[in-house]
């Protein structure tokens, strides 16, 4: 009887240049996203919209005139939006489609990330999508939308320490005036209660005062223009715009 002996030959092919990606950094007209103020100046990052691969978003700076005076580069892409606050230190930030938080230094440097993940976006369905970011006494506040109902809000209360969350208070509330838009900026208005950034059920811009559950209390402020993000230094409030500007509502 003959003997067969099956050889399994492997070949691998190469290719010296590989697949090209592009890692090319093009900001110059990005918009820039939500803004939060600290020490004298206004922080916010860029919305990458080169589509390529590698670090493309910066950390910008505007001094309290709203001129930009510095950028620092942070190892961060496709996070798109991003809401801002701070803790009169570092800042925090916030991508739209994720529940993580990015802690990071006035100069951009980043600590360990965080992830405010809790049972309603732990499935591959996140049903609550980041809203704003703001800070309140020791805690970080966190809003957030339903994903399917755009007047249905989660406003979060939590306690960062080191690597661990604390929940501190989570509540949910209906804010019925908004379209299908929202919310989708939030501050602190020096008082321990919310400033919120919105479009209404009448298509405006609009700014409404909510307290520190959540519960709107039925007045609010009509905006012009497109405002992308919205930060305090009490009393004054202030909006950013897609094309770098800050300015002051009066």
């Amino acid at each position: 009887m003959k003997k067969i002996i099956t050889i399994t030959v492997l070949f691998i092919f190469s290719c010296q240049s590989g697949i090209e990606i592009d890692t090319t950094k093009y900001t110059a007209t990005d918009p820039i996203a939500d803004i939060t103020y600290l020490n004298g100046s206004f922080y916010t990052t860029n919305i990458d919209s080169s589509g390529n691969a590698g670090s493309q978003i910066d950390l910008y700076i505007f001094n309290n005139e709203s001129i930009p005076i510095n950028r620092y580069p942070m190892e961060l892409n496709g996070q798109g939006y991003m809401a801002a606050t701070n803790d009169g230190s570092n800042l925090y930030f916030q991508p739209r489609f994720t529940d993580l938080i990015f802690k990071i230094t006035p100069f951009g440097e980043i600590f360990p990330h965080q992830s405010d993940n809790f049972p309603d976006n732990a499935s591959d369905t996140m049903y609550w999508h980041g809203r704003g970011l703001a800070w309140s006494d020791t805690n970080l506040v966190a809003l957030y939308r339903h994903k399917n109902d755009s007047t249905r809000y989660r406003g979060r209360y939590l306690h960062i320490n080191n690597n661990t969350i604390q929940i501190i208070l989570d509540n949910t509330v209906i804010w019925d005036h908004l379209n299908s838009k929202g919310a989708y900026a939030m501050a602190n208005n020096g008082q321990g209660e919310f400033i919120v950034l919105a479009t209404d059920t009448l298509n405006r811009n609009i700014i409404f005062n909510v307290d520190s559950n959540f519960e709107y209390d039925g007045s609010f402020g009509i905006i012009n223009g497109n405002p992308m993000g919205i930060s305090t230094n009490p009393p004054d409030i202030y909006f950013s715009y897609p094309e770098r500007q800050i300015e002051l509502y009066e």
